[in-house]
Protein backbone atom coordinates (compact mmCIF):
# COMPACT_ATOMS: atom_id res chain seq x y z
CA UNK A 1 0.00 0.00 0.00
CA UNK A 2 2.82 2.43 0.90
CA UNK A 3 4.53 1.62 -2.41
CA UNK A 4 1.35 2.41 -4.29
CA UNK A 5 0.98 5.75 -2.50
CA UNK A 6 4.61 6.63 -3.23
CA UNK A 7 4.02 5.82 -6.91
CA UNK A 8 1.01 8.14 -7.04
CA UNK A 9 3.04 10.91 -5.40
CA UNK A 10 5.78 10.43 -8.00
CA UNK A 11 3.31 10.85 -10.86
CA UNK A 12 1.97 14.14 -9.53
CA UNK A 13 5.37 15.51 -8.52
CA UNK A 14 6.79 14.70 -11.96
CA UNK A 15 3.93 16.49 -13.72
CA UNK A 16 4.48 19.40 -11.33
CA UNK A 17 8.15 19.66 -12.27
CA UNK A 18 7.54 19.42 -16.02
CA UNK A 19 4.82 22.04 -15.74
CA UNK A 20 7.49 24.38 -14.39
CA UNK A 21 9.99 23.36 -17.07
CA UNK A 22 7.70 24.36 -19.95
CA UNK A 23 6.65 27.71 -18.47
CA UNK A 24 7.46 30.59 -20.89
CA UNK A 25 8.76 32.71 -18.01
CA UNK A 26 11.64 30.26 -17.64
CA UNK A 27 12.78 30.84 -21.23
CA UNK A 28 12.69 34.59 -20.62
CA UNK A 29 14.64 34.14 -17.37
CA UNK A 30 17.25 31.98 -19.09
CA UNK A 31 17.69 34.63 -21.81
CA UNK A 32 18.03 37.37 -19.18
CA UNK A 33 20.68 35.28 -17.39
CA UNK A 34 22.59 34.77 -20.65
CA UNK A 35 22.61 38.56 -21.14
CA UNK A 36 23.89 38.96 -17.54
CA UNK A 37 20.65 40.70 -16.51
CA UNK A 38 20.60 38.78 -13.26
CA UNK A 39 18.05 40.91 -11.41
CA UNK A 40 15.59 40.48 -14.28
CA UNK A 41 16.24 36.74 -14.27
CA UNK A 42 15.65 36.62 -10.51
CA UNK A 43 12.26 38.30 -10.90
CA UNK A 44 11.22 35.86 -13.63
CA UNK A 45 12.39 32.71 -11.82
CA UNK A 46 10.71 33.94 -8.63
CA UNK A 47 7.51 34.60 -10.58
CA UNK A 48 7.44 30.93 -11.61
CA UNK A 49 8.05 29.76 -8.04
CA UNK A 50 5.35 32.10 -6.72
CA UNK A 51 2.86 30.25 -8.91
CA UNK A 52 3.63 27.08 -6.97
CA UNK A 53 5.72 25.52 -9.73
CA UNK A 54 9.13 24.29 -8.62
CA UNK A 55 12.00 22.04 -9.60
CA UNK A 56 15.59 21.70 -8.47
CA UNK A 57 16.68 23.26 -11.79
CA UNK A 58 14.72 26.41 -10.96
CA UNK A 59 16.33 26.72 -7.55
CA UNK A 60 19.74 26.00 -9.06
CA UNK A 61 19.32 28.76 -11.66
CA UNK A 62 17.98 31.19 -9.08
CA UNK A 63 20.88 30.40 -6.78
CA UNK A 64 23.30 31.10 -9.62
CA UNK A 65 21.67 34.48 -10.24
CA UNK A 66 22.02 35.50 -6.61
CA UNK A 67 25.62 34.25 -6.58
CA UNK A 68 26.39 36.45 -9.60
CA UNK A 69 25.20 39.56 -7.76
CA UNK A 70 27.08 38.48 -4.60
CA UNK A 71 23.94 37.86 -2.55
CA UNK A 72 25.40 34.73 -1.00
CA UNK A 73 22.74 34.07 1.68
CA UNK A 74 20.03 33.98 -1.00
CA UNK A 75 22.27 31.83 -3.22
CA UNK A 76 22.79 29.36 -0.36
CA UNK A 77 19.06 29.33 0.46
CA UNK A 78 18.11 28.44 -3.12
CA UNK A 79 20.87 25.85 -3.53
CA UNK A 80 19.68 24.22 -0.30
CA UNK A 81 16.08 24.21 -1.53
CA UNK A 82 17.25 22.63 -4.76
CA UNK A 83 19.17 19.94 -2.87
CA UNK A 84 16.03 19.01 -0.97
CA UNK A 85 14.43 18.11 -4.30
CA UNK A 86 17.53 16.44 -5.74
CA UNK A 87 20.27 15.73 -3.18
CA UNK A 88 22.24 13.72 -5.76
CA UNK A 89 22.88 16.63 -8.13
CA UNK A 90 26.63 17.28 -8.23
CA UNK A 91 26.38 20.79 -9.70
CA UNK A 92 24.11 21.92 -6.88
CA UNK A 93 26.41 20.41 -4.30
CA UNK A 94 29.51 22.01 -5.85
CA UNK A 95 27.96 25.48 -6.14
CA UNK A 96 26.64 25.27 -2.58
CA UNK A 97 30.14 24.49 -1.30
CA UNK A 98 31.55 27.46 -3.23
CA UNK A 99 28.84 29.78 -1.89
CA UNK A 100 29.58 28.65 1.66
CA UNK A 101 33.19 29.79 1.26
CA UNK A 102 31.89 33.33 0.70
CA UNK A 103 30.22 33.75 4.09
CA UNK A 104 31.77 34.70 7.44
CA UNK A 105 31.15 31.57 9.49
CA UNK A 106 33.31 28.52 8.77
CA UNK A 107 31.88 25.90 11.10
CA UNK A 108 33.41 22.44 11.31
CA UNK A 109 30.61 19.86 11.51
CA UNK A 110 30.58 17.06 14.06
CA UNK A 111 32.25 14.00 12.46
CA UNK A 112 29.76 11.27 11.57
CA UNK A 113 30.25 7.59 12.28
CA UNK A 114 31.29 5.84 9.08
CA UNK A 115 28.15 3.71 8.83
CA UNK A 116 25.88 6.75 9.37
CA UNK A 117 27.75 8.64 6.67
CA UNK A 118 27.55 5.63 4.35
CA UNK A 119 23.81 5.24 4.98
CA UNK A 120 23.14 8.93 4.27
CA UNK A 121 25.19 8.73 1.08
CA UNK A 122 23.15 5.73 -0.02
CA UNK A 123 19.86 7.49 0.82
CA UNK A 124 20.92 10.55 -1.16
CA UNK A 125 22.25 8.56 -4.09
CA UNK A 126 19.03 9.29 -6.00
CA UNK A 127 16.19 11.76 -5.62
CA UNK A 128 12.77 10.83 -4.29
CA UNK A 129 11.23 10.21 -7.71
CA UNK A 130 14.10 8.02 -8.94
CA UNK A 131 13.94 5.85 -5.82
CA UNK A 132 10.21 5.46 -6.44
CA UNK A 133 10.78 4.52 -10.09
CA UNK A 134 13.30 1.87 -9.04
CA UNK A 135 10.79 0.57 -6.48
CA UNK A 136 8.11 0.28 -9.17
CA UNK A 137 10.49 -1.63 -11.47
CA UNK A 138 11.64 -3.86 -8.65
CA UNK A 139 8.13 -4.78 -7.51
CA UNK A 140 7.30 -5.63 -11.12
CA UNK A 141 10.17 -8.13 -11.21
CA UNK A 142 9.04 -9.47 -7.85
CA UNK A 143 5.63 -10.36 -9.26
CA UNK A 144 7.19 -11.84 -12.40
CA UNK A 145 9.41 -14.19 -10.41
CA UNK A 146 6.58 -14.93 -7.99
CA UNK A 147 4.50 -16.06 -10.95
CA UNK A 148 7.39 -18.20 -12.21
CA UNK A 149 7.71 -19.74 -8.74
CA UNK A 150 4.03 -20.62 -8.59
CA UNK A 151 3.90 -21.89 -12.18
CA UNK A 152 7.16 -23.86 -12.14
CA UNK A 153 7.08 -27.62 -11.75
CA UNK A 154 10.81 -28.20 -11.15
CA UNK A 155 12.60 -27.82 -7.82
CA UNK A 156 15.57 -26.00 -9.37
CA UNK A 157 13.37 -23.39 -11.07
CA UNK A 158 11.26 -22.94 -7.93
CA UNK A 159 14.38 -22.40 -5.82
CA UNK A 160 15.86 -19.91 -8.29
CA UNK A 161 12.65 -17.93 -8.73
CA UNK A 162 12.11 -17.95 -4.96
CA UNK A 163 15.46 -16.28 -4.28
CA UNK A 164 15.04 -13.80 -7.14
CA UNK A 165 11.54 -12.83 -6.01
CA UNK A 166 12.66 -12.29 -2.43
CA UNK A 167 15.69 -10.30 -3.56
CA UNK A 168 13.51 -7.95 -5.59
CA UNK A 169 11.08 -7.68 -2.69
CA UNK A 170 13.96 -6.60 -0.43
CA UNK A 171 15.12 -4.06 -3.03
CA UNK A 172 11.55 -2.73 -3.26
CA UNK A 173 11.30 -2.29 0.50
CA UNK A 174 14.64 -0.46 0.64
CA UNK A 175 13.74 1.80 -2.28
CA UNK A 176 10.39 2.67 -0.70
CA UNK A 177 12.22 3.46 2.54
CA UNK A 178 14.71 5.72 0.74
CA UNK A 179 11.93 7.36 -1.29
CA UNK A 180 9.92 7.97 1.88
CA UNK A 181 12.95 9.55 3.59
CA UNK A 182 13.53 11.79 0.60
CA UNK A 183 9.87 12.76 0.46
CA UNK A 184 9.89 13.55 4.19
CA UNK A 185 13.04 15.66 3.78
CA UNK A 186 11.36 17.69 1.03
CA UNK A 187 8.41 18.52 3.28
CA UNK A 188 10.34 19.01 6.53
CA UNK A 189 10.75 22.62 7.63
CA UNK A 190 13.44 21.97 10.21
CA UNK A 191 16.35 23.94 8.75
CA UNK A 192 16.96 27.57 7.84
CA UNK A 193 19.48 30.12 6.61
CA UNK A 194 20.43 33.15 8.72
CA UNK A 195 19.65 36.47 7.02
CA UNK A 196 20.66 38.99 9.67
CA UNK A 197 24.21 40.33 9.45
CA UNK A 198 24.95 39.35 13.06
CA UNK A 199 22.85 37.17 15.34
CA UNK A 200 23.65 36.67 19.01
CA UNK A 201 22.52 33.23 20.13
CA UNK A 202 21.02 33.28 23.62
CA UNK A 203 20.97 30.65 26.35
CA UNK A 204 17.22 31.14 26.82
CA UNK A 205 14.30 32.55 24.77
CA UNK A 206 14.68 36.00 26.19
CA UNK A 207 16.61 39.19 25.42
CA UNK A 208 18.04 38.97 28.93
CA UNK A 209 19.40 35.48 28.31
CA UNK A 210 23.15 34.92 28.43
CA UNK A 211 25.00 35.47 25.13
CA UNK A 212 26.42 32.13 23.97
CA UNK A 213 27.93 32.81 20.54
CA UNK A 214 27.41 34.87 17.37
CA UNK A 215 26.49 33.63 13.90
CA UNK A 216 26.30 35.56 10.65
CA UNK A 217 24.21 35.72 7.49
CA UNK A 218 24.39 32.69 5.23
CA UNK A 219 24.89 30.17 8.05
CA UNK A 220 22.65 27.11 8.00
CA UNK A 221 20.91 26.19 11.25
CA UNK A 222 18.70 23.32 12.39
CA UNK A 223 15.40 24.32 14.02
CA UNK A 224 14.78 22.41 17.24
CA UNK A 225 12.04 24.13 19.21
CA UNK A 226 9.85 27.23 19.25
CA UNK A 227 8.53 29.52 21.97
CA UNK A 228 6.65 32.71 21.11
CA UNK A 229 8.98 34.78 18.89
CA UNK A 230 12.03 32.64 19.69
CA UNK A 231 13.37 29.48 18.07
CA UNK A 232 15.95 27.09 19.46
CA UNK A 233 18.60 26.30 16.85
CA UNK A 234 21.64 24.09 16.45
CA UNK A 235 24.61 24.69 14.18
CA UNK A 236 26.84 22.12 12.47
CA UNK A 237 29.33 21.81 15.35
CA UNK A 238 26.55 20.91 17.81
CA UNK A 239 26.30 24.26 19.59
CA UNK A 240 22.74 25.39 20.27
CA UNK A 241 20.74 28.28 21.66
CA UNK A 242 17.83 30.62 21.00
CA UNK A 243 17.39 33.25 18.29
CA UNK A 244 14.48 35.40 17.15
CA UNK A 245 12.30 34.26 14.23
CA UNK A 246 12.89 37.29 12.03
CA UNK A 247 16.60 36.52 11.74
CA UNK A 248 16.28 33.54 9.38
CA UNK A 249 14.48 32.12 6.35
CA UNK A 250 13.26 28.51 6.39
CA UNK A 251 14.72 26.28 3.65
Amino acid sequence: MKGFLISILVIFSTLHIYAATFNPDIDAANKAYAKEKYNDAIQLYTKVLDKGLESYELYYNLGNCYFRISNFPMAILNYERGKKLNPADEDLDFNLKIANTKIVDKIDPIPQLFFVKWWLMLTNLFSFDYWAYIAIGSISFFFIFLFVYLASSTYKMKKLSFWFSNSFLLITVLCIYFAYNQYSAINDKNSAIIFSANVTVKSSPDEKGTDKFVIHEGTKVILLDELNNWVKIKIANGSNGWIEKQTFEVI
